[in-house]
């Protein structure tokens, strides 16, 4: 299921460019490369959802997380991912030093990355396309 949603997002993205998976989570979009991460609705109803930024998310040019179903997605530029990635006090995963840990709220467009709150409003990038 996870699969179709990911591509059905992609195809809207991509609007009506070719595209074409090139493993590791990444498409290429005409001269583009998108990284793609999928998070299922929670059950409880929370419109809260929990993705990671890694090395392989860096070496994209867009950063798409889907929230639970095609039409609830951003695409973000991989600039604003190296920012949240290397910010001092940004949540790293105890297991994996290499993966930054981030909770978006896709109620509010709000991104929490860092200790002590630190945020970013990502309404800017929600149910964008690629021009």
């Amino acid at each position: 299921m996870s699969e179709a949603i990911k591509r059905k997002t992609i195809e809207h993205i991509a609007n009506d460019k070719v595209f074409n998976y090139i493993g590791k989570a990444k498409y290429q979009i005409g001269n583009t490369v998108v990284h793609v991460r999928f998070c299922n609705t929670d059950l409880r109803g929370s419109s809260k959802y929990k993705f990671n930024i890694n090395p392989n998310t860096l070496s994209a040019d867009y950063e798409i997380w889907i929230c639970g179903r095609p039409d609830s997605y951003y695409l973000i530029p991989i600039s604003i991912m190296n920012d949240i990635y290397s910010h001092p006090d940004a949540y790293i995963d105890t297991r994996h030093p290499e993966i930054r840990v981030v909770t978006l709220d896709a109620g509010t467009n709000r991104l929490t990355y860092a200790r002590g709150g630190v945020s970013l409003n990502l309404g800017p990038y929600r149910g964008i396309v690629l021009k």
